[in-house]
């Protein structure tokens, strides 16, 4: 099972996905996505691929360059069989709900 994360900051919905032990597709960009890889490399959580973004961050995981943005969203949310959204009402969150079709989506709105 894939997994796409997406979202600002919270960082609570987490635990229950890596209780899944699934594979986590993520971004590096700032935010969100840097607090969740924080997060994931703190509890060792050795399943993630991390999606270029232009920081070559991958805090230890392995990075996939998939091109400049929104490639990499677009190529995650291809790929992943669902996606965790913490959603804020932010428009980066908002487009990539857009591009996963609703029955691979969950929702966290903050």
């Amino acid at each position: 099972m894939k997994v796409f994360f997406t979202g600002t900051e919270n960082l609570r919905s987490l635990r229950g996905v890596c209780n899944l032990k699934a594979e986590i597709l993520i971004g590096n960009y700032r935010g969100f996505d840097q607090l969740a890889l924080r997060y994931l490399r703190s509890i060792e959580y050795p399943n993630v691929k991390v999606y270029e973004t232009g920081s070559q961050l991958g805090f230890g995981y392995q990075i996939i360059n998939a091109n400049r943005y929104p490639a990499q969203d677009i190529e995650m949310s291809r790929i992943a069989d669902f996606m965790l959204a913490v959603h804020d009402g932010s428009r980066g969150v908002a487009r990539n709900l857009r591009r996963m079709p609703s029955n691979k989506v969950r929702i966290i709105q903050v």
